[in-house]
């Protein structure tokens, strides 16, 4: 099951990056992670690994991540590890102007049960997630937003 969504942001690449990749503050931004843990001594680059206690429909599963592309500022790719949540995604970050920026979030995921879980994750998750990751990411460039604001001044 694929999900992407798009997202500009008022906000320098560089700023966006920092956001994104401030691990604990995810959870601000991310409707559905409670919270997120660095596992790793490590927390930049391939190789960082977190944990994120995630609401999925009401029912909180521990989504462990490892980082797999680390191209500062443009490219965050993951591989999610866990037991319910499996497959990988990415954050990709182009520059439109110096202080406008598009993120594209996609994942890859892989629901459970074969053909009968992709048909319930395509059919009733989807949406759901849809709309979930479209606000999330309106909240990502809100902060991004806010954070370059005061940097200007």
């Amino acid at each position: 099951m694929r999900l992407e969504v798009v997202q500009d942001v008022a906000a320098p690449r560089a700023t966006v990056w920092a956001v994104l990749t401030d691990w604990e503050r995810q959870s601000e931004w991310m409707l559905d992670a409670k919270a997120v843990h660095v596992l790793t001594p490590q927390r930049e680059g391939v190789g960082v690994t977190i944990r994120c206690p995630t609401n999925l429909l009401g029912v909180t599963v521990q989504d462990v991540m490892r980082v797999t592309e680390w191209e500062e500022p443009t490219r965050l790719g993951v591989t999610h590890l866990g037991k319910i949540i499996t497959g990988s995604g990415a954050f990709d970050l182009v520059s439109l102007a110096p202080d406008k920026t598009r993120v594209r979030w996609w994942e890859e995921v892989d629901p459970p049960l074969g053909a009968v879980g992709e048909w319930g994750a395509s059919t009733f998750v989807l949406p759901v997630i849809q709309r979930i990751f479209r606000r999330s990411l309106a909240n990502l460039g809100r902060i991004a937003e806010q954070e370059h604001a005061r940097a200007v001044g």
